[in-house]
């Protein structure tokens, strides 16, 4: 199921990104691993697939959402784990990120 708002394909902007690693659900059913690409976003269907870039190394990782959230103020995406990993936003815990909707 590909509930929420139609995504804008090929749209990029820079947000603020987080990780989390807890829950043992998600918003669409699937059990949450913390080392899956994937992310959390409060409006974008489920299945949209992301592309994060980190401006700061120019890492990449493009990743799946299959959440909601993040329900902090001025957040925007809620990285997993691994994909947080993937783009060297860990040791932080929240960072900026270009993101564009793929699809």
């Amino acid at each position: 199921e590909r509930n929420g708002t139609t995504a804008k394909v090929g749209v990029e902007r820079t947000t603020t990104a987080s990780w989390y690693k807890q829950g043992i659900k998600t918003a669409s059913g699937e059990r949450y691993n913390p080392n899956d690409l994937t992310v959390a976003h409060k409006t974008l269907p489920f299945g949209t697939i992301v592309k994060f870039t980190n401006p700061k190394n120019n890492k990449v990782v493009y990743a799946r959402v299959n959440d909601r959230g993040p329900y902090i103020k001025g957040r925007t995406i809620d990285l997993s784990r691994g994909a947080a990993r993937a783009i060297g936003c860990i040791e932080k815990g929240v960072c900026l990120v270009d993101m564009q909707v793929l699809n």
